[in-house]
């Protein structure tokens, strides 16, 4: 039995108070004196008082009276659902990196899948299961049903990404399922309080907490350096509350760089120095460790090859030609930077070979190179279209950071229109609109890679310290056009554009394929949901996609999962199934013995109003 509103029951004072009147009013003998010696001196007669006098009428009142206090607190009893009831049930399921870690040979997916197919094999038949999953985003994978194999295979082939949950996309799966009578939440962490009324659910959400506390060891973060000049360094990061050892090793182009043990104390990080590198290629850093979290153990950084670049720079402003050579040079500092001004510049000028042509400010199609940098371009240009130009902006968010802890403000901008096969980098808003402009891109067309950085670069933007961001994301975008082009390295949850002839193959670092059609511009574009390497096989050259995870909170299975409260234990072997059991409420019966009682004690009071004679004038 349970009640919906337990302070409700404050309501029972009232039975104090019908004691309170009795003790008052009848705590005292009446007598029956007559009309002809009223006044009259007699002798007081001899009664003995009593504190409380009760009769029927006091009985009947009193059971009424608790009978509305009670029904006001909303009680109820769980009792066997009826066989011809049919409920809806939506099965919610966290497929986050966090789900992934194993608990000896199970993950904490497969224990949630294990609740829910005892809840299926407990539900009564006829009653209709949904499945929603959701990481980045929420997805139905399976509508209401009542077939229990669909559900059940459904469920089965669920597989958790190696991206973080996010709560939007939480609050999207609860809106798809919030039509459904039970919502059963399988996830490793607990929701947001205010996350089922901001989702209008209807009807009872239950969580259901999965996994235990594991100790859990990260690489945070890896930079190759530049090669034959400065050292690189790789980030670890201990989540456990007691001190590890964790083995690292380190590789480049396929040859060992680092091979080393090093001792982390709780809850910290540590900076692992390498190199220099003596050459270039891919960089892979690996813990040894044997680890319940296997997303977050290993990653890829690419190490510019020291082969010299030449590089065509293009600006009407000699600050400018200088910043962009200096940030060049830091990238790799065997470019040959070749810098004009856009006022003298002829098409004979440019050099031969040219494998980077940044513009600032100025645009010429004349100019070929495989890969392209428009900044703070004043014409339309390959990928977009200029629709108009604003006195300041606010840079909100960028690739690899998300939405930035305090908006960074820039000087002039201009509003572009961006090409459909480009990505953008970095948004923000222009000064007094609220609308989101693009304010950096990066795509690949047919004649190589192309990106945009919308606002100026004028007084040292690059160089001021306290607009660091900029910097971050110029730099960003002057590595992805100059990587190979059959080799990138991104983030885990990010779409990938790959040059593709004909129809590709894409191979998932567990060894799934799939195959897509590359559109009319030679690329095909798949989002990495899984850390490792992709390989894409098509009729042209092969190309490889290395994605790397880290999500700081997800990494966390300490903090996430503490043990599984019972509600979410699975039922031992062998285990009897409960019957299907539904809340009934018990109001009605209540407020129907108060009707009945209140009915006889009116009848009562007009029987005896109906012998009453002169004497009870």
């Amino acid at each position: 039995m349970g009640l919906l509103a337990p302070f409700n029951l404050i309501y029972l004072a009232s039975l104090g108070a019908l004691v309170l009147i009795y003790l008052r009013a009848r705590s005292r003998p009446t007598l029956e004196v007559s009309s002809l010696i009223l006044f009259d001196e007699v002798a007081a007669p001899v009664a003995s008082a009593r504190l409380l006098r009760v009769d029927l009428m006091f009985w009947l009142e009193l059971v009424g009276l608790g009978a509305l206090s009670i029904a006001s607190a909303g009680p109820y009893l769980r009792m066997p659902a009826p066989a011809d009831h049919i409920r809806r049930h939506a099965l919610v399921f966290d497929l986050g990196a966090a789900m992934g870690a194993r608990d000896g040979n199970l993950t904490r997916l497969d224990l949630a899948r294990s609740d829910a197919f005892t809840m299926l094999a407990q539900a009564p038949p006829g009653d209709e299961f949904s499945v929603i999953g959701y990481a980045l985003e929420a997805r139905v994978v399976h509508g209401p049903s009542a077939n229990r194999d669909s559900i059940r295979a459904a469920a089965a082939a669920l597989k958790p990404l190696d991206t973080p949950g996010r709560a939007a996309a939480l609050s999207a799966a609860l809106m798809r399922a919030r039509d459904a009578d039970t919502i059963d939440l399988y996830a490793d962490r607990l929701p947001p309080q205010d996350l089922a009324a901001g989702a209008q659910v209807q009807g009872r959400l239950r969580f259901h907490r999965i996994g235990a506390r594991a100790d859990n060891l990260a690489i945070v973060s890896l930079d190759p350096g530049i090669v034959r000049s400065s050292r690189g360094s790789c980030v670890l990061r201990n989540f456990s509350r007691r001190p590890r050892l964790c083995g690292l090793e380190i590789e480049c182009a396929g040859a060992k760089v680092l091979r080393t043990a090093v001792m982390l104390d709780p809850d910290a990080q540590a900076v692992v120095p390498f190199g220099p590198l003596q050459s270039g290629g891919l960089v892979s850093a690996r813990i040894e460790n044997d680890d319940p979290l296997a997303a977050d153990n290993q990653r890829w950084a690419y190490a510019q090859i020291d082969a010299p670049e030449k590089v065509l720079v293009v600006s009407p402003d000699a600050g400018v030609r200088d910043d962009l050579a200096r940030v060049l040079l830091a990238v790799n500092q065997n470019f040959i930077v070749t810098a004009i001004d856009s006022s003298k510049f002829k098409p004979a000028d440019e050099p031969a070979d040219i494998s980077l042509a940044v513009m600032h400010d100025f645009y010429d199609s004349r100019i070929q190179a495989p890969s392209r940098l428009y900044i703070y371009p004043n014409s339309t240009g390959a990928g977009f279209g200029l629709q108009g130009a604003v006195a300041s902006a606010e840079l909100r968010d960028r690739a690899g950071a998300g939405d930035l802890s305090r908006p960074l403000q820039l000087g002039p901008a201009r509003v572009l229109s961006i090409a459909p096969w480009m990505d953008v980098h970095g948004s923000g808003i222009a000064a007094g609109d609220p609308a989101t402009i693009p304010l950096a891109a990066l795509g690949r067309d047919s004649a190589g890679m192309v990106g945009v950085i919308a606002f100026d670069l004028r007084g040292h933007l690059l160089l001021d310290p306290d607009r660091l961001d900029a910097l971050i994301l110029t730099v960003d975008l002057l590595k992805q056009l100059t990587a190979p082009e059959n080799l990138q390295i991104v983030e885990t949850g990010s779409y990938v554009t790959v040059p593709a002839a004909g129809v590709a193959t894409i191979v998932a670092p567990d060894g799934t394929r799939r195959t897509l059609s590359a559109d009319s511009n030679g690329r095909v574009r798949f989002r990495a949901e899984q850390a490792g390497r992709y390989g894409v096989e098509s009729e042209g050259p092969d190309a490889a996609v290395f994605a790397n995870y880290f999500d700081a909170a997800e990494s966390d299975l300490n903090a996430a999962s503490p043990a599984a409260p019972e509600t979410a234990r699975r039922a031992p072997p062998g285990a009897v199934a409960a019957r299907w059991t539904s809340p009934r409420p018990l109001e009605a019966i209540l407020l129907g013995l108060a009707l009945a009682v209140f009915l006889i004690e009116s009848a009562l009071i007009l029987r005896d109003a109906a012998g009453w004679r002169w004497r009870h004038a």
